[in-house]
């Protein structure tokens, strides 16, 4: 149970962070953390327009489908209250909350499934690779972070290249 909230609260904050921002203020400016997070995105797999309309497309139904679940989850914290509330536990709702919510992130595994399903057919094979590894490893590749020092790759220095097994 206690998994359950923590998970549930990550959730959450995730998609605050997403939505919103670092700093809580992602809709003001040049168009909002997400829409700045694809133009680099779109810049770093050199995308077409109609590979952009399908990236865009699946991110934006995921996240139409994170925000479902959101309110599932913050509805259930209404079940768990009246089952602490009443004369007697009530089980049966939080069981009913706990299914409602089970919906709602599979609904939402569906959603990035089948986002990275029509992803993978829109991209080119080394697009593919580069999100592959922009997933694998973050977005500081993207942006040149972390000097190549990656536990994937050998540490170089002075031209020899040695793996560096950590």
């Amino acid at each position: 149970m206690f998994g359950f909230l923590v998970g549930t609260l990550s959730l959450i904050g995730l998609i605050k962070v997403w939505r919103w921002g670092r700093y809580g203020h992602g809709r003001r400016g040049y168009g909002g953390p997400r829409r700045w997070m694809l133009r680099r995105l779109f810049e770093h797999l050199d995308t077409t327009p109609g590979q952009e309309k399908v990236i865009a497309g699946a991110v934006e139904d995921a996240e139409r489908k994170l925000w479902a679940a959101r309110e599932e989850l913050l509805r259930g914290r209404a079940a768990f209250a009246k089952a602490m509330r009443g004369e007697r536990f009530e089980g049966a709702a939080i069981d009913a909350a706990f299914e409602r919510q089970q919906a709602a992130v599979d609904e939402v595994k569906k959603a990035v499934k089948e986002g990275m399903a029509a992803l993978h057919e829109a991209l080119t094979a080394e697009q593919r690779a580069r999100l592959a590894n922009l997933l694998e490893f973050g977005p500081a590749r993207m942006h040149g972070c972390g000097h190549g020092h990656f536990r994937h790759e050998p540490h170089r220095r002075g031209g020899d290249a040695q793996a560096v097994n950590l």
